[in-house]
C-alpha cells in the first residue's frame, strides 16, 4: 500500500511538472509572439488588423476593411508581400523616369503595372489642379499646381501613397516662378518605413530653333527624397530615393523619375 502511495504522489508530481513546463512554454511563446508583434504591427493578420484598427492614418479604415475581406489563406500572403523587399523594391523602381508617350498638352494622365499575377498593383497619376482636360494652349495667368502621385495596392488593398507637387506662377505665356514644392506619404503597411526629405523646387530652361524660328522658355522642376527601410529575417534594407518630376507651361508632368540617392 505505501509503494502504491508512493508512486501515486510520484505520479501528480510528475503530471504537475509536466503541466507547468508546457504552461511555461506556453507562456515563452505567447510572450515571444506579443514582443514581435509589438516590434512588427504586421507580423500577423490579427496583429495588422489590430493596427490598421488603431490607426490614425488616412485610409485606414478603408485598408481595414478590404483586409478583413480576404480570405485567410489571402491574408497570409498579403503579410508576406508585406516584408518582402523585393516588393518595396518593385514599387519603386516601377516609379521610374517615364518621359516618353506623355503629351506635352495632356494635364491629366495615368498608368498601371502589376506584378506577382496581379497581386501587386503600382498605380501613377499625374494632374494639374483645377483643370483636367488637355488643352494646346498655357495656363491662364494666375498660380498653378502640378502633382505626381503613385500607389502601391497588395491584393487590392491600397497600402503606400507617395505625391509630390509644386505651385508655379504663369504670366498665360511662360512659367515666371516656382512658389513653392511639397510632398506627402500615406503609409498603411505597419512594415516599411518611409520618411520624408525637404522639398525642392526650381525653374529650368528650356529652347529649340527651326528654320530660322527659336523658342524658349522655362519648366519648372521639384524633388524630394524618400528614406525607406524594411526589416526582413533578422536584417534590416534601406532604400533611400530622390523622387523627381518636371511640368510645363500647358500644365502636364512631362517627366518624372525615382532614383537611387
Amino acid at each position: 500500500m505505501k509503494t502504491r502511495t508512493t508512486h501515486a504522489v510520484a505520479a501528480v508530481f510528475s503530471t504537475a511538472a509536466i503541466l507547468v513546463s508546457t504552461a511555461s512554454q506556453a507562456s515563452a511563446t505567447d510572450a515571444t509572439q506579443v514582443k514581435a508583434e509589438l516590434n512588427d504591427p504586421a507580423a500577423t493578420p490579427a496583429a495588422y488588423i489590430s493596427y490598421l484598427r488603431n490607426s490614425h492614418e488616412e485610409g485606414a479604415a478603408e485598408a481595414l476593411q478590404g483586409f478583413k475581406s480576404l480570405t485567410s489563406t489571402e491574408q497570409q500572403k498579403f503579410i508576406g508581400y508585406l516584408h518582402d523587399p523585393e516588393v518595396l523594391k518593385s514599387f519603386l523602381d516601377k516609379t521610374k523616369g517615364q518621359e516618353s508617350g506623355i503629351s506635352a498638352y495632356s494635364r491629366s494622365a495615368s498608368s498601371t503595372s502589376s506584378l506577382h499575377n496581379g497581386d501587386v498593383i503600382i498605380e501613377q497619376e499625374r494632374t494639374v489642379s483645377g483643370i483636367s482636360a488637355a488643352a494646346r494652349r498655357p495656363l491662364p495667368r494666375g498660380n498653378h499646381e502640378a502633382k505626381y502621385t503613385t500607389h502601391l495596392k497588395l491584393l487590392g488593398v491600397k497600402v503606400i501613397k507617395l505625391s509630390l507637387w509644386v505651385n508655379f506662377h504663369s504670366n498665360g505665356r511662360d512659367i515666371t516662378k516656382a512658389n513653392y514644392a511639397d510632398a506627402g506619404k500615406r503609409n498603411l503597411t505597419g512594415a516599411i518605413s518611409i520618411s520624408k526629405g525637404t522639398p525642392k523646387k526650381s525653374l529650368s530652361k528650356w529652347g529649340w530653333c527651326q528654320g530660322g524660328h527659336c523658342s524658349r522658355g522655362h519648366n519648372v522642376d521639384a524633388s524630394v527624397v524618400w528614406e525607406g527601410s524594411i526589416a526582413f529575417k533578422g536584417s534590416t534594407f534601406q532604400i533611400d530615393k530622390k523622387q523627381w518630376m518636371r511640368a510645363n507651361v500647358y500644365g502636364t508632368v512631362i517627366n518624372h523619375s525615382l532614383k537611387n540617392v
